[in-house]
């Protein structure tokens, strides 16, 4: 499965799989370089919709509602089971991806030039969320703390630095926001639909039915509030997680609070925050989102 092991600059080691894309140690058998070419060679129809972002950003609980747009029902199977996997990057023989028999919800925390080739060729198209960075930090930590089998468990302060320096699994946030926004800026002709964490969790309906019509879904408003509706948080687990998963799926949803860094950040840790997002992000039109928080 090529594990590698990169120290952070306090001498902790990263498990990875891969030194440049970082994925997380996915169960099964597939060298880094077979991954790869699985998912550059991925078949995707032309309706099937993507959703990106960086790790910890809501990918789950916005996948989550617009598989339910696609199957225009309330109460679709369960994800995340062996026959049912929805995440591009850890398919395998052993977690197969939903099959293309109709429109399917897939969703990756990858870069835009890292999707398989079809998604430019097909226009496929792409839902990309993103959230405030220092709630993602601290929601990346939280997970982090409740994987047994993960060896990185380093102090939240040696985290946080490690996450401001060069980042963990799928690498630098900083350039993984940057990078997407670029990529999207340089493909006009390619789908996309941006949304923030906060503002599904601040006008999810308007949000949804904004989506509903982007992905030509036409469920319509009273549909959309249903679904806001229906995946609540607490909701999230049994909606998602298949009964023969073989992972606690309780584990992957956090208090989906945001704001939630204020109770972790020190005055001097949120200064030092500030001062990276200036240098990474300068230039950028996703700076301004971090000068008004």
């Amino acid at each position: 499965m090529d594990i590698v092991f990169i120290k952070d600059k306090f001498g902790n080691d990263r498990q990875c799989i891969g030194e440049d894309i970082r994925l997380p140690p996915f169960k099964g058998n597939l060298s880094f370089a077979d991954r790869l070419r699985l998912i550059h060679n991925f078949d995707l129809r032309p309706d099937d919709v993507i959703v990106a972002g960086y790790m910890r950003s809501g990918n789950n609980w916005l996948h989550q509602m617009i598989y339910m747009l696609l199957e225009g029902t309330l109460d679709p199977p369960p994800l995340f089971g062996p026959d049912s996997n929805v995440h591009l990057e850890s398919a395998s023989d052993t977690s197969r991806v939903l099959p293309p028999v109709k429109p399917r919800a897939l969703f990756t925390h990858l870069l835009f030039k890292d999707l398989p080739k079809v998604v430019t060729e097909k226009k496929v198209k792409v839902v990309h969320i993103t959230r405030n960075l220092k709630d993602v930090f601290v929601s990346l930590y939280s997970l982090t703390e409740k994987l047994p089998n993960i060896r990185y468990h380093p102090p939240w302060p040696e985290f946080l630095s490690t996450m401001l320096d060069d980042g963990f699994w799928y690498g630098d946030a900083f350039h993984h926001v940057t990078s997407w926004e670029k990529a999207i800026d340089d493909h006009p002709e390619h789908p996309f639909y941006c949304v923030t964490y906060k503002e599904l969790t601040q006008n999810g309906v308007d949000q949804l039915e904004n989506i509903d019509r982007f992905l030509e879904t036409h469920r319509g408003r009273p549909f959309c509030q249903a679904v806001v509706e229906k995946c609540h948080i607490d909701n999230m687990v049994n909606l998602r997680i298949a009964q023969d998963a073989v992972f606690n799926g309780a584990m992957l949803f956090g208090k989906g609070v945001v704001g939630d860094w204020k109770n972790w950040f020190t005055v001097a840790q949120n200064e030092e925050f500030e001062e990276v997002v200036r240098k990474k992000m300068a230039g950028y039109k996703s700076l301004l989102r971090y000068q008004l928080e």
